[in-house]
């Protein structure tokens, strides 16, 4: 069977399967009184960065996205190695570019870079390894969520999938991570949160298999990009477009109430007993698709 029959997320359960790994954003190694948080991001330019995107950008997403893993664990990071390959036509100034790119995101999140390793290849391939921390009373696993919840996403959604068709490389790559968002989660006793990279719907269910539960949630409650309203398709957008980087969470409603006060925050559902990821559409509850942007597919 080839891996295009497979997908990424089946070929991502089989590893943790067979090394007993748990299924999250960031490996949590114990050390004590806190977690040290482990993830690794593969970025290529092929596959991850549209014609247009500069190599500054390319720099910026390649450390933005394994902060936001981070942050769905309520950590704080501290370090970074990279590897780099290259084609050997590449121009000396694109390397110094998607450096500048690299420091401009690690001096504005924190952390530094301790080392890596750089090899020649067909294209330009990034991978980067964060370190982080986290007090182990305030980590943030997937696994955590209990019938009767609230749902919430952080800021808005639908804005990858727009900023891709609009071609907008700075709102597509130049990605925000949620640093001070789940830091005030992780403090408040949040115990089920992810990055929400794929797509909401992909999401969801990555949450349901972990958890064995299932989500509601409600159109009219989505917070949806004013850029994603501009097109047709916004929903499409909303729920099974990656590249948000926001957080996905469940708390209490009251608890979740009182959090609205201090970050942005909105609430999209509840979690239910029922293991199955459905929305409500004028008064009526469909399945969702469990589909988002999955590699190799």
């Amino acid at each position: 069977m080839k891996l295009s029959q497979i997908g990424e997320r089946k070929l991502t359960y089989n590893v943790t399967k067979k090394f007993s790994i748990p299924y999250d954003d960031c490996a949590f190694i114990d050390m004590g009184k806190e977690y040290l948080l482990l993830t690794t991001d593969l970025t290529a330019r092929k596959t991850h960065f549209p014609e247009g995107a500069t190599f500054y950008q390319m720099g910026w997403y390649s450390i933005a996205v394994n902060i936001s893993d981070i942050c769905a664990k309520g950590g704080e990071v501290i370090a970074y190695t990279i590897a780099f390959a290259f084609p050997r036509n590449m121009e000396e100034n694109e390397y110094e570019e998607l450096l500048n790119g690299v420091d401009a995101c690690i001096k504005k999140y924190g952390g530094r870079l301790v080392g890596g390793d750089t090899k020649e290849a067909d294209d330009v391939v990034i991978v980067v390894n964060a370190v982080g921390k986290v007090n182990k009373k305030e980590f943030m696993p997937r696994k955590g969520s209990r019938p009767g919840e609230a749902i919430y996403v952080t800021g808005s959604i639908g804005r990858g999938g727009s900023a891709l068709i609009d071609g907008d490389m700075e709102k597509l790559l130049i990605i925000k991570p949620r640093i001070k968002e789940g830091k005030i989660l992780a403090k408040a006793g949040v115990k089920s949160c992810m990055d929400l990279s794929d797509g909401l719907a992909s999401s969801l269910y990555q949450l349901m298999k972990m958890n064995n539960l299932g989500f509601r949630i409600y159109e009219e409650m989505l917070p949806i990009s004013e850029n994603a309203k501009k097109h047709e398709n916004f929903m499409e957008l909303a729920l099974y477009h990656g590249g948000d980087y926001e957080l996905l969470f469940t708390i209490s409603e009251d608890r979740g109430k009182e959090l609205e006060k201090v970050i942005d925050i909105k609430k999209i559902g509840e979690v239910i007993k029922e293991r199955k990821v459905v929305m409500v559409r004028d008064k009526k509850e469909e399945k969702l698709e469990n589909k988002g942007y999955e590699h190799f597919r």
